[in-house]
């Protein structure tokens, strides 16, 4: 994931006129993390939540999104909130650019988040909230209630404009030719 800073990094050493909107989500919050990098190496950055994002857009001209895969049939795989970033930046004819070095490229097919994906552990859910004010304090007591907490999401190829790796800039339904 620390690949795209080091494209806009490079952008920046090439003395390229741009600002950067990081878009995070609960409950990791890693985006704080690429914001401080980011600003620490000079580059001008907006935080915003995920909520934001349809206020957000009306500004931004590129999405730059990180990957964790691309799979073979063109799907995208990303954390989550992934996808759907690539469908406002979609409805606001905003390019959606993915970086991807090659070898995450996968030979797997997925077509959503449901059927394959990793569950990170419920209670981080709750890290963000008041203990005593939550109403789903004591799901695991509850048998009505079940926390999710999805690691990936998987965008559709036809939202992302580009694939940046390291050999080339290529359509996402590129990655067969590349795993051959």
């Amino acid at each position: 994931k620390q690949w795209y800073q080091r494209r806009v990094r490079e952008a920046k050493r090439q003395r390229k006129q741009f600002k950067v909107m990081v878009v995070d989500s609960r409950p990791d919050l890693t985006g704080v993390a690429s914001c401080e990098r980011l600003t620490a190496a000079g580059i001008p950055c907006s935080y915003v939540y995920i909520n934001s994002c349809t206020y957000i857009m009306k500004k931004v001209t590129k999405v730059l999104l990180a990957s964790d895969a691309l799979l073979a049939n063109g799907y995208v795989l990303g954390p989550v909130g992934t996808a759907m970033i690539g469908l406002i930046a979609s409805n606001y004819n905003t390019p959606v650019i993915v970086c991807c070095e090659t070898y995450k490229f996968s030979e797997r097919v997925q077509t959503d988040s449901i059927l394959y994906n990793e569950l990170a552990d419920p209670d981080s859910m709750l890290k963000t909230l008041n203990a005593d004010d939550s109403l789903v304090a004591g799901w695991r007591e509850s048998p009505n209630t079940r926390l999710v907490n999805l690691v990936y999401d998987t965008t559709p190829p036809a939202l992302v404009s580009i694939v940046i790796t390291e050999i080339a800039e290529l359509p996402c339904t590129s990655a067969p030719v590349v795993l051959r």
